[in-house]
């Protein structure tokens, strides 16, 4: 990547990982960005009254000579939003930012394809610290993997190499212990609220708990910090949280999370 210049970079979509991106980049002032979606939308109208870029509601007139091209679009979408592109740059670099989907699903007539990865789950309204967000990135050659390592350490101080079936891997990682904990969290909530006929009690009092478990995983291995009363084969217990959850379709869920925890080791 050239230092000084006045880049041009193109961000394929408008959702709240492209904004994040979108934001960090436009604080570098250093590129000229350039937001396409492939319709008008109010997220897309704050790319450029909030960011100052430059907004496009289509994919047709993509601009040929940008630098970099940052696909960020739901991962069923980037073989079809890939072949939009029309660069005339020899040495434009194509990059997706998905955690399950391979680099050979950048489709279109050029030769410089990349993933620019960032583990991590966006909401648009999050205050990122993006030097400690791990970024996963691949090239389909020593070039453009070196170029999206540069790009990727413009974000975070944290990047790893890592190829399509590795990074599908992980990315299957970060859906254990994000998006299905999370579901885990909105079942509490809803129970609570439900069996608990008590304004005083909310989900906000699972809060301590939680921090503490994430905390103590700094220091532990999950193995170790594991407790509860599947741990602690605890029956009786666990047969009371069970008549609790007669009704419920997280009866099965319980049943197999508690198997799962004692086998561990």
């Amino acid at each position: 990547m050239q230092k000084n210049a006045k880049q041009k970079i193109v961000i394929m979509g408008c959702g709240n990982l492209a904004w994040h991106l979108t934001a960090h980049l436009q604080s570098l002032k250093k590129f000229d960005l350039f937001v396409y979606n492939h319709k008008a939308n109010k997220n897309l109208a704050e790319f450029k009254t909030k960011l100052g870029c430059k907004t496009q509601s289509n994919f047709k007139n993509i601009i040929k000579d940008a630098d970099y091209y940052l696909i960020c679009v739901a991962d069923r979408s980037i073989s079809a939003v890939s072949n939009k592109i029309n660069s005339t740059k020899t040495n434009a670099l194509v990059l997706h930012t998905s955690g399950s989907v391979s680099i050979k699903e950048i489709k279109g007539n050029y030769k410089n394809k990349a993933v620019l990865y960032p583990l991590q789950t966006f909401s648009k309204q999050d205050k990122l610290n993006w030097a400690e967000v791990p970024f996963i990135v691949e090239g389909n050659n020593e070039h453009n993997l070196k170029n999206a390592e540069e790009l990727a350490h413009l974000f975070s101080k944290t990047v790893l190499q890592l190829n399509s079936a590795e990074r599908l891997k992980l990315h299957l990682a970060a859906v254990l212990v994000n998006n299905f904990t999370n579901a885990l969290y909105n079942e509490a909530d809803k129970f609570i609220s439900e069996k608990i006929k008590n304004n005083s009690v909310n989900f906000n009092m699972l809060l301590p708990i939680i921090n503490q478990s994430v905390l103590k995983l700094k220091s532990m291995t999950p193995a170790a910090a594991q407790t509860g009363p599947s741990k602690r084969g605890d029956e009786k217990i666990m047969k009371q949280h069970l008549r609790l959850l007669k009704n419920s379709n997280l009866k099965k869920v319980y049943k197999q999370l508690s198997a799962l925890i004692s086998k561990q080791k």
